[in-house]
């Protein structure tokens, strides 16, 4: 799990937005028995907030920080990557993206169409153009990679990892309730969606 920002720490109910997502991981990481381990990765600062879970020092949001972190873990073919700030992801979703890693692929995320309006608006603040949002899509979590396919060398990615440049990587359908927590009014929201 990588925590992305500090948004995580604020109470969602009785407990952090972290550790909702931990209980929600936890339940997916229970279901593939001792072959699976939750490791919570993020700042020296984050990780201090992290109690009786293994952690991973890294910059979640440095592709090559995040790749040089889980070289020095022991060899594994599989690694999955969720967004501590997406609390509330359904354990289906996880399945999905599970179900997505076929012989063929080496990499899988959920995603899910773009529906909101996007404008271009000029340092001025002028509206300058309407977005295609069809060429758009909204990125999910987990992001589950093989071990193989991770780039420890390249400093960029659009994922939570660097991959090789033959990685051959699927998309699932993200569900709607997988939405990321981004600022502290939207912690309300979730509420709501829990029924809390």
């Amino acid at each position: 799990m990588a925590v992305t920002s500090p948004i995580a720490f604020n109470l969602i109910n009785s407990h952090s937005v972290l550790q909702a997502c931990i209980q929600k991981t936890m339940g997916f990481v229970d279901s593939y028995g001792s072959t699976a381990q939750l490791v919570v990765a993020g700042t020296a600062q984050d990780l201090q907030a992290v109690d009786g879970l293994p952690t991973l020092i890294c910059d979640p949001h440095s592709p090559q920080s995040f790749a040089q972190a889980i070289s020095q873990l022991a060899v594994t073919d599989l690694v999955m990557i969720h967004d501590s700030q997406r609390a509330l992801t359904s354990s289906a979703q996880f399945d999905r993206v599970v179900q997505g890693l076929t012989e063929q692929i080496d990499a899988v995320r959920p995603v899910s169409a773009f529906t909101e309006t996007l404008k271009s608006v000029s340092a001025d603040g002028f509206i300058q153009a309407t977005i295609d949002r069809s060429s758009m899509a909204r990125l999910s979590t987990p992001e589950l990679i093989r071990f193989c396919a991770i780039d420890f060398q390249a400093t960029t990615s659009n994922w939570f990892l660097p991959l090789k440049t033959d990685a051959r990587t699927a998309t699932v359908d993200a569900d709607a309730d997988s939405a990321r927590i981004n600022s502290i009014n939207e912690i309300a929201l979730m509420r709501v969606l829990q029924g809390l």
